[in-house]
């Protein structure tokens, strides 16, 4: 357990570069969207589409066969 406290203290000791900041913050953040996804409550349960409404099925029995003669 000591040792990898050690190495936990040398990876937040040593020097970082500006692209490896950016891109540890890219990921805590991305991670917490992620993790904030899985963890939020379904309110009105999970709906794919837009239900603006536009619902016109009212074809009939031949109207494929109509178009192709």
């Amino acid at each position: 357990m000591r040792d990898f406290l050690d190495k936990v203290k040398e990876v937040f000791g040593r020097e970082w570069s500006g692209e490896e900041k950016v891109l540890i913050m890219l990921c805590c953040v991305l991670i917490g969207v992620i993790y904030g996804f899985l963890i939020s409550p379904i309110k009105k349960g999970i709906s794919v589409g837009n239900n603006n409404g536009n619902n016109y099925n009212e074809f009939a029995d031949d109207y494929w066969l109509d178009d192709e003669e």
